[in-house]
């Protein structure tokens, strides 16, 4: 129970810290002017195949709030964000309020299940005896990751993992718990001294340092485009197979009513197959988490 305490804990401060990146300023000038793109957008028409497509994965403004110029208003991306940070504290709590004599039954079960696993199979394998207090940041970038993919399948809904600004949040907070993991345990001079291998000579130094510098930041940045590509990737293949049916109809007519139950076959399909990408995702943004951390702890030279 403790551990689920903990998980909403931590989620709680990783929405604090991802959450000004949704609301980065994606339009200079003031209201006047955005407003004037908006009319010519509407006038430029919902004419083009690719403005269909894109208004499947581009965020959108739900609002406008202006400081000095520039627009810190909410987005839809930014409102699943929180909607699904949300859900997982509520299922967290609903969990603990499951158990009954120290032993979870029904909902509470499922969710320990899943906890033991990251627990065991992912932070205690990966960063040694160390992983345990690990596990609350591995347990919330596990149920968010999952909890936002699903929840992006639902109709008129938006998968906030899709967005970079969401994958780097989250990859900063992994590299900061890469970088406390050595610090941590060696300090801060011997944590960064041990990137470079003892014995090297020093005329190396000056091609190591950039190299072990490049590999230190290159973990992250793996982490977020991975994540982002993966979340986009499933929602652009949905949107072009659905439109197929208008770009067929506008051959014939025949051949967008024949297109029909194929793109929705194949839609349905790569539907249920972001379900369990949804799952995959998840758990191998905790995995690699989990060995760069351990990587920090116990540096391999």
């Amino acid at each position: 129970m403790r551990r689920l305490g903990a998980v909403s804990s931590a989620l709680v401060a990783g929405c604090l810290l991802a959450a000004p990146l949704l609301a980065a300023p994606a339009e200079a000038g003031p209201p006047e002017a955005s407003h004037g793109g908006g009319v010519a957008a509407e006038s430029g028409g919902h004419g083009g195949p690719a403005e269909i497509l894109m208004h499947h994965v581009v965020d959108v403004r739900l609002g406008h709030v202006y400081v000095l110029g520039l627009d810190f208003g909410p987005t839809k991306h930014m409102a699943f964000f929180g909607a699904a940070a949300l859900i997982v504290i509520v299922l967290v709590r609903l969990a603990m309020r499951s158990y009954r004599d120290r032993v979870p039954r029904g909902f509470g079960a499922a969710v320990e299940a899943l906890v033991v696993f990251v627990r065991d199979e992912i932070a205690e394998k990966n960063i040694g005896h160390d992983g345990r207090k690990f596990t609350p940041l591995l347990l919330s970038f596990f149920f968010f990751i999952l909890v936002a993919a699903l929840l992006g399948l639902m109709p008129f809904s938006a998968t906030s993992t899709g967005n970079i600004s969401v994958t780097m949040g989250l990859a900063v907070v992994a590299f900061l718990a890469m970088q406390w993991a050595g610090i941590s345990k060696y300090g801060v001079v011997h944590h960064f001294a041990a990137m470079v291998p003892p014995g090297l000579p020093k005329w190396l130094l000056p091609i190591m340092i950039p190299v072990e510098l490049l590999g230190m930041f290159s973990r992250p940045f793996a982490l977020m485009v991975r994540l982002f590509a993966n979340m986009l990737a499933g929602h652009m293949v949905i949107a072009t197979l659905l439109l197929l049916i208008p770009l067929m109809a506008g051959v014939s007519t025949l051949f967008g009513i024949l297109m029909i139950p194929i793109s929705l076959l194949l839609a349905l399909f790569i539907m249920f197959l972001e379900i369990l990408v949804a799952f995959i995702q998840a758990y191998i943004f905790t995995l690699l988490t989990s060995i760069f951390i351990g990587m920090s702890a116990h540096p391999s030279h």
